[in-house]
């Protein structure tokens, strides 16, 4: 086991979907939404920032082809 947890393409990815999940926790409790809204609105927008960040965010040149 000499390579990395994970590489940096995959935490820049969960960190961007991390920071969208609470900005969008936060807004909703700010909207007057309730905790359970917010939090279930926060996992709605993780599942679907990553997936997109994913294809945005090629790895390689051959990935893009592969997508």
């Amino acid at each position: 086991m000499n390579g990395p947890l994970m590489t940096l393409r995959t935490a820049v990815i969960l960190t961007l979907g991390g920071i969208t999940a609470a900005s969008t926790a936060v807004l909703t409790l700010l909207a007057g939404g309730t905790t359970a809204g917010a939090l279930l609105a926060a996992g709605g927008a993780f599942g679907a920032t990553v997936p997109a960040l994913h294809r945005l965010i090629a790895a390689d040149a051959g990935e893009i082809d592969r997508a």
